[in-house]
């Protein structure tokens, strides 16, 4: 079934829709390179906090129309605003919840000193990516389930558990594709910057690990720059819709009969759902 689902992701990309997290993705990254390389590095970051607040609006927008398999425009913007804070929310407490526990944790390694704190920093990186990987798919709960907060962060968790083998298929797919798409895109930029990189293999090994980012930045000057901010916003889109569509698929296909109900019975044998 995860090759059904892969199969699925592919054949959702023929619809326009499909590509607008990607777009916008793209279009933020490229901004914010166009903007850094212009001097106003203080506007970045409000620009990925505005990023932020659109993806919920394009994810419930694609989730929507994949689960009423009505691809309109109409209909995008709809299931987008019905489920813009039933994204939104769950995705703060996640956010807010991991920027606790990693306060929590670097609390006692901050008394322990620093030489204990930077050996414990593959533990709190590991704590993130477990947060992650157990409530990644929050979002398509929120759609195709319609739950609550913390109900769509529980089922999250839930689905994994009880997909457990091919959640792990899932992610190892989705970085094979990546790291794909990124060797195609150095292999571009590199190619069109060729003549600016020509110095280097006159270079000696030492030379060019001696080099700082700031020295290939000046070698490749404001037009490399902008090359491979370009072709690195065309990988962007291309994974982010891939990931997005692959995502719903793979949630649509292994969901159904997952779940666990929530309940008690009486003292009679009678069943109450939560």
């Amino acid at each position: 079934m995860t090759l059904e689902s892969l199969k699925d992701a592919v054949g959702l990309l023929r619809h326009p829709v499909i590509w607008s997290v990607g777009l916008v993705m793209g279009g933020f990254l490229f901004a914010t390179a166009t903007i850094a390389v212009s001097g106003g590095v203080f506007y970045a970051e409000p620009l990925m906090l505005l990023l932020s607040l659109v993806i919920p609006f394009l994810a419930g927008g694609i989730y929507g129309t994949v689960r009423d398999e009505a691809f309109s425009a109409g209909a995008f913007v709809q299931s987008g605003k019905t489920y813009y804070f039933g994204i939104l929310l769950p995705g703060l407490v996640i956010f807010f919840a991991a920027i606790l526990t990693v306060f929590l944790l670097a609390i006692p390694l901050a008394l322990l000193g620093a030489g204990a704190a930077a050996s414990m920093a593959p533990l709190l990186f590991g704590v993130l990516i477990s947060i992650v990987f157990f409530t990644f798919f929050y979002d398509t709960v929120a759609v195709f389930e319609e739950t609550n907060v913390f109900e769509s962060i529980r089922r999250s968790i839930e689905f994994v558990m009880n997909n457990l083998g091919r959640t792990i298929l899932f992610y190892l797919t989705n970085v094979i594709i990546f790291i794909a798409l990124w060797f195609a895109g150095s292999f571009v930029w590199t190619t069109l910057l060729i003549d600016k990189l020509e110095p280097l293999t006159s270079m000696s090994p030492t030379e060019i690990q001696a080099m700082m980012p700031q020295d290939i930045l000046t070698l490749i000057g404001t037009e490399g720059i902008w090359v491979i901010s370009g072709v690195t916003a065309v990988v962007i889109v291309l994974f982010s819709a891939f990931m997005y569509a692959y995502k719903v698929s793979f949630f649509r296909n292994h969901a159904e009969g997952t779940r666990m109900q929530q309940g008690v019975y009486d003292e009679k044998g009678r069943w109450y759902k939560y």
